[in-house]
């Protein structure tokens, strides 16, 4: 299963390719539905983020934030937009939608969720993490950082979190699984599903898996 066509890099680090965000919205489904995923019983503390996939000029970018100097935990951290359950939630998808519209102002309607990642366990706070894949399929979304939670919003061009993925050594550890992007240092949370994320990637486009 391949992504049909490639874009190549353009960002700081050197990578053969990147598939467009549309062209991953055609075989993310069923890449996402067919693999093992992880999955964590739910603590009590649980929560749920989204991992955003849109196109500029048909190169794929996915959004980041860096969480504000006035949250409780996790501050100034780059992270993926979504947040904890909520007595009114659904379930944990429907928390990622919610904080996601409340954090950045995508209206969930606007999105389509492709598919889980493995669910992560953040030792600093304690929270049970599930994350999704979902697409903004009419290129860049129009987004507003919720000041008080979000201090900037990062567009990142898919082929420069490709890149910095290769060059992590393997095995990973704590203090090499790291994403310099943008300007920030991406590490933790965020670091482990932009990892599974790309591995993921990885396959679809034919270039190999490291696990």
């Amino acid at each position: 299963m391949n992504a049909p066509a490639k874009r190549t890099a353009t960002g700081p680090h050197s990578a053969p390719a990147a598939p467009s965000a549309a062209e991953l919205a055609q075989v993310l489904p069923e890449a996402l539905e067919s693999r093992n995923r992880v999955t964590l019983e739910a603590t009590g503390r649980d929560a749920g983020v989204l991992l955003i996939l849109f196109d500029v000029d048909d190169a794929g970018h996915v959004v980041l934030t860096k969480r504000s100097q006035f949250v409780a935990t996790h501050k100034g951290e780059i992270s993926l937009p979504g947040g904890k359950f909520e007595p009114e939630d659904v379930d944990l998808l429907g928390s990622a939608l919610r904080e996601t519209e409340e954090e950045i102002a995508v209206p969930r309607s606007s999105l389509t969720v492709l598919g889980p990642l493995d669910d992560v366990h953040t030792m600093a706070s304690g929270f049970t993490v599930s994350p999704w894949v979902a697409h903004h399929a009419g290129g860049r979304p129009v987004m507003t950082p919720e000041e008080s939670e979000i201090a900037r919003i990062l567009e990142v061009p898919l082929a420069d979190v490709l890149a910095a993925d290769r060059l992590i050594p393997e095995p990973p550890t704590i203090e090499t699984l790291r994403y310099p992007l943008m300007g920030e240092d991406v590490w933790g949370l965020t670091a482990r599903i932009l990892r599974t994320f790309s591995d993921v990637v990885h396959r679809i486009a034919g270039q190999g898996a490291r696990r």
